[in-house]
């Protein structure tokens, strides 16, 4: 473990405790003030009165005053003992699901590939790249995100006719820089997919656009997996084994479950003009990241422009959201469920959602592979430009070292 990522750990530790003392001690004011308010309900249950005017009668009373602060102290002292250990339970229980979450989506070794004519070292740990070194960020944790049009498959029955992956996007998390980096792929991208057979017989791997690579699948788990293993294959083999995929159809929801989303359209398309600011609810932010001019054959790098303005967008304010209101994850996540498949648990959740929460200096950038565009037939085909990829890919995975 590198001494960044003990830092980081101890700091996260360190807020998770100090969010669950916070929570004890405002436990405890309340409860204080309840008793203090109410002492006489706790000590007189049992219904005897006294009613003596004599010295030995207020004797008495002073006895039972007496009595009755000693009582209240050993309430208190009680109610705090068990408020406090209920904090610890908390606290520690979601450190423990924290790290458990990280050490499941960092990966148990890295075999990164390069360009044939790059230099690696110690399964691409280290690489030699125009006279300088690099070395891969330990503490990186990287996961994919796609967006299904159900309605778009390859015409065929079973394995093949599930869709297709109209948005893929790499979020690489680097929590060491408190910096995530959401990488757009476009769809039309060619690059090698595994091909099975509609008996599901793997076929080996054909060059065709990866948002094919979904329809190669059940349309949904084992989808997705084919869709990360052609992802990897693109990044050069670089870790990803955390996947969420949405159905298009399910957007309306997930956008509505935050309250809309604010976007400035970069053209104009549909009901949308460019330079114009619009407050997406419901269908308008389906039609917003899903509508392209199929007469252009730039049509999908202009639509991943519109979905790189929603996402960023979307992602702001669901931080900002969070930030002050933990229920926000959920009631996303409750309004995406029945749209989405996703290889999350309550692990990999709970770290995700603490890594947002307590570094509230994340920052968010968006990039895209550069690719150039051809027209094959009635298709465009996308070929990545290597040298500005690997140099964009270098930037984000690797860090430079003397």
């Amino acid at each position: 473990m590198s001494e960044s990522e003990k830092n980081r750990d101890k700091i996260v530790s360190d807020n998770i405790s100090e969010v669950g003392a916070q929570k004890s001690s405002a436990d405890n004011e309340t409860i204080l003030s309840r008793v203090s308010e109410e002492p006489a309900k706790i000590i007189t249950s049992s219904g005897h009165r006294h009613h003596h005017s004599s010295k030995s009668g207020k004797s008495r009373k002073r006895h039972h005053r007496s009595k009755r602060k000693k009582i209240i102290k050993k309430v208190l002292l009680i109610v705090g003992i068990i408020l406090l250990l209920a904090a610890i339970i908390t606290a520690g229980s979601i450190a423990v699901l924290y790290h458990t979450g990280k050490n499941e989506m960092k990966p148990d070794k890295v075999k990164i590939e390069a360009p044939k004519n790059v230099e690696t070292v110690d399964d691409g740990r280290y690489i030699y790249y125009k006279n300088g070194k690099y070395k891969y960020k330990d503490d990186i944790i990287n996961m994919m995100f796609l967006g299904i049009d159900r309605n778009n498959g390859l015409g065929t029955d079973g394995i093949g006719a599930n869709g297709q992956a109209d948005v893929i996007a790499i979020a690489a998390i680097d929590s060491a820089k408190s910096k995530v980096t959401i990488i757009n792929v476009p769809r039309d991208i060619i690059t090698d997919v595994k091909v099975f057979s509609s008996s599901g017989g793997y076929s080996g791997t054909e060059k065709m656009q990866i948002a094919l690579s979904f329809a190669y699948g059940d349309g949904g788990d084992t989808s997705c997996v084919n869709t990360m293993s052609a992802v990897r294959s693109l990044f050069y083999n670089v870790p990803i084994s955390s996947y969420f995929a949405l159905k298009m159809e399910g957007v309306p929801e997930l956008n509505d479950s935050i309250g809309g989303v604010d976007v400035t359209s970069p053209e104009t398309i549909s009901i949308f003009e460019k330079g114009q600011k619009y407050h997406l609810d419901g269908e308008d932010a389906l039609l917003f990241v899903q509508r392209r001019d199929m007469e252009s054959v730039n049509a999908n790098l202009k639509r991943n422009e519109r979905q790189k303005v929603y996402l960023n967008s979307f992602i702001s304010k669901f931080i900002n959201q969070t930030k002050s209101d933990i229920g926000v994850p959920i009631n996303v996540f409750n309004a995406s469920k029945p749209y989405s498949f996703t290889n999350l648990n309550a692990n990999r959740i709970t770290y995700l959602a603490t890594e947002f929460i307590l570094n509230k200096k994340m920052a968010i950038q968006m990039k895209s592979v550069p690719v150039t565009v051809e027209k094959q037939g009635n298709n465009a085909a996308n070929y990545v430009k290597e040298e500005q990829f690997y140099e964009l890919f270098l930037d984000v995975f690797y860090e430079k070292v003397k």
